[in-house]
């Protein structure tokens, strides 16, 4: 049996060899190396995650918001902290599994997004792509079939918009019911999900999503070691600070915020629309907006609050 003393001893020991392997000797360096760019791309994660509260926070008396939002919540709550944490990898040098995080949390907010309005009967009659596309159309027919069988889940769906995943949990074990991502993107767009973005289906798909998959393909030089080895690197296995790589992802993380932002405007438009307090709430924040150079979300705001001719 090992005596206390023994144990704390392993224990740092342990601990140390962690702290050796997580890369936190490159957090300082790397903050030093693109500070002001890691600045705003770090506030901005903790603004997408502060606004969502502020937009919903309704007037005492009135019907809680956040359940009704709940399906985009979710998923929104889960995005935050994979942000967070793609960030900490790139900063212990770890660009590829960050690239990776960043590319996850895109896909969270995109299909919280996809889920939250797919719950309401408004989007749902507004749905063209999903009915010109093979797993859209089985998804929709599905959830028409159960409101048949039982008529309260339609209710149920507008008041808590995450029941939906007690429904299609299981059906999206079957690829068959599983719209491609470009397709979400496109009924997303159709929705005015991306509102304020121009040619919202290419910024979002075509050139953020592509940047951001190209890490996932495992392409040789989307590699570390394939990053070290085109800058000449001294020492190919060791995980060194790359400026280009840290400025390059800083821009992807802070563009995809901005995405994560205009995403929550959009889905939150009908509260902003009808309470004074929310729209109190989003005013109070458009100088961060501003500041953190969130050129879209800026953007959304503005125009939501009526502020733009």
């Amino acid at each position: 049996m090992i005596k206390e003393h023994e144990f704390e001893k392993l224990l740092e020991s342990a601990y140390q060899h962690i702290e050796n392997e997580l890369g936190l000797r490159h957090i300082r360096p790397s903050l030093a190396s693109e500070f002001q760019n890691l600045q705003k791309a770090h506030d901005a994660v903790h603004e997408s995650m502060t606004l969502a509260p502020l937009l919903i926070s309704l007037p005492s008396g009135q019907e809680p918001a956040w359940e009704a939002k709940s399906a985009f919540l979710t998923y929104h709550w889960e995005a935050f902290h994979h942000a967070h944490r793609s960030l900490y990898e790139a900063l212990c040098a770890y660009y590829n599994v960050a690239f990776v995080l960043l590319r996850v949390t895109f896909e969270l907010l995109l299909k919280g997004a996809f889920w939250e309005c797919l719950s309401h009967k408004r989007f749902r009659e507004k749905s063209q792509v999903l009915d010109n596309n093979k797993a859209g159309k089985k998804i929709k027919n599905w959830l028409e079939e159960i409101f048949k069988q039982t008529p309260k889940v339609k209710g149920e769906f507008e008041r808590v918009s995450a029941s939906i995943y007690d429904t299609v949990s299981p059906k999206l074990e079957d690829q068959d019911f599983r719209p491609s991502l470009k397709t979400i993107v496109r009924q997303l767009d159709c929705w005015g999900i991306f509102n304020s973005i121009p040619n919202a289906e290419g910024w979002v798909y075509l050139d953020l999503y592509g940047k951001l998959s190209a890490d996932v393909h495992i392409t040789p030089e989307s590699i570390d070691i394939g990053r070290r080895l085109a800058r000449n690197s001294s020492d190919l296995f060791e995980h060194v600070l790359l400026p280009d790589t840290l400025r390059e992802y800083a821009r992807l993380l802070q563009r995809t915020m901005d995405l994560a932002i205009v995403i929550e405007l959009n889905i939150m438009d009908d509260l902003i629309g009808q309470y004074e307090e929310t729209k109190l709430n989003l005013t109070e924040r458009l100088d961060m907006l501003e500041q953190l150079e969130l050129e879209y979300s800026f953007k959304r705001a503005k125009e939501l609050l009526g502020l733009v001719a």
